[in-house]
């Protein structure tokens, strides 16, 4: 879904405009011109329709319609190929076109990173159940944020004793998990619905999104707007190069989440005082005593007030 601004007609045709006239002013593009160039992009829109489908026949073990669409997809490279040696002007406008519309839109995704891209949070009755719970177990709200893999207790086990050794959780403080599944990197919009699951004690809040780290940033708004209670949430180190993180959140709308998330969180809050916190955890985890661990007048990480 795009934002609000992206549903204006007038932008979209005042951006299409000014690449038309560019483009003609820059090759005094003629008729033929125009005809070389639309032709190279109808036929590769053909190709890469016709390829698609071969694949998706091929996963689902089709033979015969995967031999069909093979072929089909190998004709229409050989008349795209044709064309382009043809009318080599009709490619380089076409190129000249697309790098337009891709500029465009990277100028507008980037323009939209510390955007909350959520119209308004609702938690269901579970999510609610457990964020009472918590409250009323030691009046804090304590999230780990974690990329969901098996979804098994033993990862949530490990994940638990990972950051209470590299960040600053206390060691009787209840803790809650928090998971994003990133969906659609291109909607901008919407409802976000978060949901309360339990893994064997574990308490999960689990939510899908467009992108990760504006999920997390106003799942984060809300539940200190909705409790009077700042949030904190604690992260491990993304391991890797930022160049590549950053790339990897505007094409897929992950990356290296929690500066992202402090930044969004900033952005929307002015107020220093009033930000939820944001704690990322050392490489190397610290030895610290695990709730489980702990003697008998200590409160175990999920039991219940």
């Amino acid at each position: 879904m795009a934002p609000e601004r992206g549903r204006a007609v007038r932008p979209v045709v005042i951006v299409y405009t000014i690449l038309c006239i560019a483009i003609t002013i820059a090759f005094d593009a003629d008729v033929d011109d125009q005809a070389g160039a639309y032709a190279t992009g109808i036929l590769a829109m053909m190709v890469s329709g016709a390829f698609a489908v071969a694949v998706s026949v091929a996963r689902h073990r089709r033979r015969v319609p995967t031999i069909g669409f093979a072929l089909l997809t190998a004709v229409l490279l050989y008349a795209l190929v044709a064309n382009i040696i043809d009318k080599p002007d009709g490619i380089v406008i076409s190129g000249f076109f697309i790098a337009g519309i891709i500029i465009v839109s990277l100028i507008s995704r980037v323009s939209r990173t510390t955007e909350l891209r959520a119209d308004r949070i609702v938690f269901d009755a579970d999510a609610r159940r457990f964020i009472n719970d918590t409250l009323a177990h030691d009046n804090a709200i304590n999230l780990i944020a974690n990329r969901r893999q098996a979804g098994d207790v033993a990862e949530y086990s490990d994940k638990e004793r990972e950051q209470r050794g590299v960040n600053p959780v206390p060691g009787r403080a209840d803790v809650i998990f928090l998971e994003i599944d990133v969906i659609d990197p291109s909607d901008f919009s919407d409802t976000l619905t978060v949901h309360g699951v339990d893994v064997d004690g574990y308490r999960i809040l689990r939510a899908d999104a467009p992108a990760a780290p504006n999920a997390i940033a106003a799942i984060l708004l809300a539940l200190r707007d909705a409790t009077g209670v700042q949030p904190h949430c604690h992260f491990a180190w993304a391991e890797g190069s930022p160049l590549v993180h950053m790339v990897r959140y505007f094409l897929l709308g992950r990356g290296d989440t929690a500066p992202v998330t402090r930044e969004i969180i900033r952005s929307h809050e002015p107020d220093p005082a009033r930000r939820p916190g944001i704690h990322v955890g050392a490489d190397h985890p610290q030895p610290r005593s695990h709730p489980r661990d702990a003697g008998a007048g200590e409160t175990e990480r999920h039991a219940r007030p």
